[in-house]
């Protein structure tokens, strides 16, 4: 008996499993949005997913958990708060968040806290200026603008081009500011910087094309907007006979932005970061439609991008995985995405090598041109 007794405690200690050790990733996202808020961070969230299904969930023999703000409504005001309750919650990184408004909110509680944060869509400048904690996946909006001068000039063959700003959007006041910047450096003529309000849309572009010296086919207007206001913008050009290129950026990439244009549509053209009939992403875009029944977006795909260099970052970390190991894993990152390559370390946080997507928008909608490999240098 006394035999038995002993061996009994013993084979229950040999025929314990050990605990899996688990890694929480914070997806900084509204839970508790509306419109397109909602509709671009379930996007982003099921980009994710994809790309962590395609791992198992598991990352370095660690199981992957997702934790997620309860009531977060995307406010920048509220981001904050977010954040803390993914701290609390136990997240040893964050990919979020989804606006450059609140990106810019988190980033000094960020950098005191000490937490590995890794942006998907904010594209606004200043947001890697002096910081160590944050690493974006987009592209910046000075990069677009960039490339969206360079593919004026150099595959439209425009000659003038008249920039569009409208009060109070600092969206288009970073885009229109470094495509002036480039044109003027590399003899695209700016014959006009414009900007307008809701009410006087019309007027200003009258005021506009009238500036133009050469016929319209040698011109464009740079309309650097979200796709409602760029939208009405194209809308009221075409009705006024413009018959010039309007050119623009990731704003645009919203799918019903063709039919708030209406038709006809003319000529249009825009940067943007990931489109679903680029060769190049044939088969994210195949397991996507699979997965969700839905065709993928920008959103879906740099989503799916950051989980990528997370689990990049994670993989090459030391087992300890602190805030501090995750640190100086990305110190070096190198990472083949769906929107392109993404190269990133301490003192480069944000991917100024990547290539970016040229888009045509036109009676028969959105067509996918090329990539195009540009510098955001100026």
């Amino acid at each position: 008996m006394k035999r038995f007794a002993f061996l009994i405690p013993l084979l229950g200690v040999l025929g314990c499993t050990p605990a899996e050790k688990v890694v929480k990733i914070g997806l900084l996202l509204p839970t508790n949005a509306s419109g397109d808020i909602a509709t671009y961070a379930k996007e982003v969230k099921n980009g994710i997913y994809l790309a962590a299904k395609r791992m198992n969930f598991r990352v370095n023999g660690r199981k992957v958990e997702f934790v997620l703000p309860q009531n977060y409504d995307g406010s920048p005001d509220n981001a904050q708060a977010a954040l803390e309750e993914l701290l609390k919650a136990g997240a040893r990184v964050v990919i979020g968040p989804l606006t450059s408004d609140e990106a810019l909110k988190i980033k000094s509680l960020v950098e005191q806290k000490g937490v590995p944060t890794f942006v998907p869509t904010a594209t606004a400048d200043g947001l890697t200026e002096g910081v160590e904690w944050i690493w974006r996946v987009c592209v910046t909006n000075k990069h677009m603008a960039v490339a969206s001068a360079y593919m004026s000039k150099g595959f439209l063959n425009v000659k003038e081009v008249a920039v569009l700003f409208k009060e109070g959007d600092p969206y288009s006041e970073e885009l229109g500011t470094y495509f002036s910047k480039w044109a003027e450096k590399n003899g695209l003529r700016v014959v006009a910087r414009e900007t307008f309000n809701d009410s006087d849309i019309k007027p200003k572009l009258e005021s506009v094309v009238e500036k133009f010296t050469l016929p319209h086919e040698s011109t464009a207007v740079f309309a650097p907007f979200y796709y409602d206001v760029s939208a009405k913008v194209i809308r009221t050009l075409r009705d006024m006979d413009y018959k010039g290129y309007v050119v623009g950026a990731d704003g645009w990439d919203v799918e019903e932005m063709p039919k708030e244009v209406g038709k006809p549509t003319g000529e249009n053209y825009f940067i943007t970061h990931f489109n679903p009939y680029d060769p190049s992403s044939s088969e994210f875009t195949e397991d996507y439609m699979d997965e969700y029944n839905e065709s993928a977006t920008s959103f879906a795909a740099l989503g799916y991008d950051a989980f990528l260099v997370v689990a990049d970052v994670l993989r090459r970390a030391r087992a300890s995985l602190t805030n501090e190991d995750i640190k100086v894993a990305a110190s070096r990152i190198n990472v083949s995405g769906v929107t392109g390559e993404i190269e990133l370390s301490d003192i480069k946080r944000d991917p100024d090598t990547k290539s970016v997507v040229m888009m045509r928008l036109s009676d028969i909608g959105f067509q996918f041109v090329r990539r195009l490999a540009i510098s955001p240098t100026l």
